[in-house]
């Protein structure tokens, strides 16, 4: 007896059929895997590159998830396409902008002398700071 009138469990191969469905329509693939995927190539890519810090550093700040990021926030709100990219891309502004005062910190904490655990706390700092300023201003 179903204790829950009107609500059907569904069976593990519906719940198969359910991913196989979304994997096959290629959403899955685009907004799930795809970005995990370019996420390992640039961790890779920064540790083989990691000898030539310059170019490790542009891998590693390479606007890769960016891209992506936008195009699933588009699909998923179809329609509201100028809306959908203008809020967005304002989120953005805001994210990169942080993450520039973390990278500041921890040069500054770098330059002091400091070590890696501090410099990357006092990166965290900066960008939380910035963070914090920047939702009270925007």
């Amino acid at each position: 007896r179903n204790p829950m009138p009107g609500f059907r469990p569904a069976s593990h191969q519906e719940e198969m059929a359910s991913v196989a469905g979304a994997a096959a329509s290629g959403s899955f693939l685009v907004s799930h895997l795809l970005p995990t995927l370019i996420s390992v190539v640039v961790i890779v890519a920064v540790n083989m590159l990691s000898q030539y810090s310059t170019i490790a550093a542009a891998i590693a700040t390479a606007p890769t998830g960016t891209p992506l990021s936008i195009w699933v926030m588009v699909q998923q709100r179809p329609g509201q396409q100028k809306q959908v990219l203008v809020e967005y891309t304002g989120a953005v502004i805001k994210g990169v902008t942080a993450t520039l005062a973390f990278a500041v910190g921890a040069h500054v904490a770098a330059r002091a002398g400091w070590t890696m655990w501090p410099v990357i706390f006092v990166g965290y700092v900066a960008w939380l700071v910035a963070w914090l300023l920047l939702d009270r201003l925007v």
